[in-house]
């Protein structure tokens, strides 16, 4: 009888999940068609404020994300735009490639967008929207982590190979095939190893976001202004819907990096990416 009853139990919390889950699908589906059906009649602040609050609640999928975009840049074409649209579309629509990386009408969509926040910051004189990352990360994002990864097993396949012929084939081709395993096997270990290992720490110790104000100055840590390190006195400032990476947050600043430059921002001033689907 115990038996039974944990399995009764069990089933029954199994189907209380279950329903759970539906039902927070169909109430996803009714946000997103609400949220769509707005857009379609000219309210885009009702169309915004729905897909924030699917993403409020947690709700990642490419679909949610291109729409959220499309909804800030009809909003910011209106007369009733918002500081910022462009640049929470942008980040939206940076959210959309890194669910769905071939998606290429969001990709010319982010490109629009920068062009036209680049055209405005052109006029005003400041800084432009890309950045030059770092070289280490530039170097690490030449392939995927998994890539890397896979190159440092072969390159461990082909040392080992090699070795095993050198050690037990006493034949003068076999001892230069072992020679060349070795030479072969050994860079692509050290390469691979060292670019997945790379991978992986950016990819743990750094989220991806992007600015959502019309411009961000960077801060120390203590919060005052950043001064360049070149003699420049001025403040160093980040164009809306510029790429960073938050490397550390804290109560009221979080540390991101811009290409090459790092310092400290309000969380109000970044906006996080997703970048794995819960729906």
């Amino acid at each position: 009888m115990p038996r039974l009853s944990l399995i009764a139990l069990a089933f029954a919390l199994t189907s209380l999940l279950w329903v759970g889950r539906a039902r927070a699908e169909n109430d996803t589906e009714r946000d997103f068609a609400s949220a769509n059906a707005a857009l379609k009649r000219g309210a885009t602040t009702e169309a915004i404020d729905t897909l924030e609050l699917l993403a409020d609640r947690g709700v990642v999928h490419p679909d949610v994300s291109f729409e959220r975009a499309v909804a800030y840049v009809e909003r910011a074409r209106s007369s009733s735009a918002a500081p910022g649209d462009l640049g929470r579309a942008a980040a939206a629509l940076e959210e959309t490639l890194l669910l769905r990386p071939d998606d290429e009408e969001a990709e010319t969509g982010l490109a629009r967008i920068r062009s036209e926040i680049s055209r405005r910051h052109a006029r005003e004189g400041t800084a432009p929207v890309m950045a030059r990352p770092s070289l280490g990360r530039a170097v690490t994002s030449l392939f995927p982590e998994n890539v890397w990864a896979v190159a440092a097993a072969l390159g461990s396949l082909l040392l080992t190979l090699g070795l095993a012929l050198r050690r037990f084939v006493h034949r003068t081709s076999a001892q230069l095939a072992g020679a060349i395993g070795v030479g072969v096997g050994a860079v692509l270990l050290v390469l691979g190893g060292a670019m997945a290992g790379g991978a992986r720490h950016f990819r743990l110790k750094s989220t991806p976001a992007v600015v959502v104000v019309e411009e961000a100055h960077l801060l120390d840590e203590s919060g005052k202004p950043f001064a360049q390190k070149t003699g420049n006195a001025d403040s160093v400032s980040i164009p809306e819907g510029a790429s960073v990476y938050v490397l550390e947050r804290k109560q009221s600043l979080v540390k991101v990096e811009w290409g090459s430059t790092e310092g400290w921002l309000t969380p109000g001033q970044v906006r996080l990416l997703s970048a794995v689907p819960t729906t």
